[in-house]
């Protein structure tokens, strides 16, 4: 659900709305309820209904409410460049390469590792391994 604000004979209204798909998946909305014109409002009923609103749904403090974002993994630049290593046949070519029965080592995906490092962000080896830890790096299938 979220809130809209229409316009219909040159009044605004506030609305609450909600998205979902109708019986052949198609997304719609749904008004759940009209708030009022937001035009007629005068100072401070917005900011009651808001008070309101934060009760219901159990915040105490609205005004003191602080958003916090967790650490998130880059993966676009990642992934093209895992597309093109791909398309440009590295990861089989690394593979033939690099094959030994006596490895227990990836060392085509460490390779890769540190070429995406040294396009994306470049680093040490050891900036390489905290770059690791920032980024969704895809798995490469062997050949």
């Amino acid at each position: 659900m979220f809130t809209r604000i229409t316009e219909s004979g040159g009044r605004r209204y506030l609305q609450i709305v909600e998205s979902f798909r109708n019986e052949a998946g198609k997304p719609r909305l749904r008004v759940i309820a009209n708030l009022g014109r937001v035009d007629e409002m005068k100072d401070g009923q917005l900011d009651a209904l808001i008070r309101g609103l934060s009760r219901a749904a159990g915040w105490t403090e609205p005004a003191k409410l602080k958003i916090s974002y967790g650490a998130a993994r880059s993966f676009g630049g990642v992934f093209a460049l895992h597309e093109l290593w791909k398309d440009l046949g590295f990861d089989r070519a690394l593979g033939r390469a690099l094959c030994s029965g006596k490895r227990g080592v990836d060392a085509e995906a460490l390779i890769r590792a540190m070429v995406f490092n040294r396009l994306c962000e470049p680093e040490s080896k050891l900036g390489c391994l905290r770059w690791l830890e920032t980024v969704a790096m895809p798995p490469c299938p062997r050949p």
